[in-house]
Parts: C-alpha cells; sequence; structure tokens
C-alpha cells in the first residue's frame, strides 16, 4: 500500500467500524432496538414502517461495510480509490437518510450529531477523488 493512501485508509477503518458496530446493535438486539424505534417514532410512522425501516438502515450499513471492505481490498491490491469513492458516496447517502428520519422527529441534537460522520464521508469522498 502507497503511504499516499493512508488518510483515506484510515477514514474507511473509521466508518466501516462506526457502521458495522451500528449494524450489529441494530440485528443482535432486535428486540429493544424495534421498541426503542417504535416509541421514537410512534407520532409519524406506524410500527411495520419503522420495522422494514430498521432492516433496510441495516442493509445499508452492512451493504457499506462491504464496499469498504472491498476498497481496502482494491487499495492495497492495485492501488486504486475507485471503490473507496463509491463508499464515501454510498456513506453520506445513508447518513443523508438518517438524517432525515431524525429531522422528523425534530432530534435535533441527534441530527446535528449525523453532521461529523457527513464530513468524516466528505472528506473521503474528496480526499479520494484529488490524490
Amino acid at each position: 500500500m502507497i503511504l499516499t493512501y493512508s488518510g483515506v485508509v484510515l477514514i474507511l477503518i473509521f466508518l466501516f467500524v462506526t457502521y458495522l458496530m451500528s449494524a450489529y446493535e441494530k440485528l443482535f438486539a432486535w428486540n429493544i432496538t424495534v421498541a426503542h424505534y417504535c416509541h421514537m417514532y410512534r407520532s409519524v410512522f406506524s410500527s411495520a414502517i419503522v420495522k422494514m425501516s430498521i432492516l433496510i438502515i441495516s442493509g445499508l450499513e452492512i451493504t457499506t461495510c462491504v464496499l469498504i471492505s472491498i476498497a481496502l481490498y482494491d487499495i492495497m491490491a492495485v492501488p486504486s480509490l475507485w471503490y473507496a469513492s463509491y463508499a464515501f458516496m454510498l456513506s453520506g447517502f445513508l447518513i443523508i437518510i438518517l438524517l432525515f428520519g431524525l429531522r422528523i422527529v425534530k432530534d435535533y441534537a441527534g441530527s446535528s450529531g449525523l453532521g461529523i460522520y457527513f464530513l468524516i464521508s466528505m472528506l473521503g469522498l474528496f480526499w479520494s477523488q484529488f490524490i
């Protein structure tokens, strides 16, 4: 691996750990997760929609982790940042979905906390496209 890509690699690893732990917590504590989010979105969505949304978001988190894994392998093997760019774009898209959900229920503290993750994803995207 070329040392030039070390910043991109570190950002990818940070996002990988973030999304992997998030998906793990959602799926392996399913009843607690569903209860929490059903309570949080009770005035906006039915519990069936909340459950489906949790599955979709978990699927996107796992897909992002897989894409990040491919990107890390690609950086070490080729070295290429093509998959890394797509991983950062998917990460940004996922954060926008989460932001939208938090803004619907007016969780302004939670949505402001997502800003840093979005900035990290966009920094990685910028970095991966201009190396």
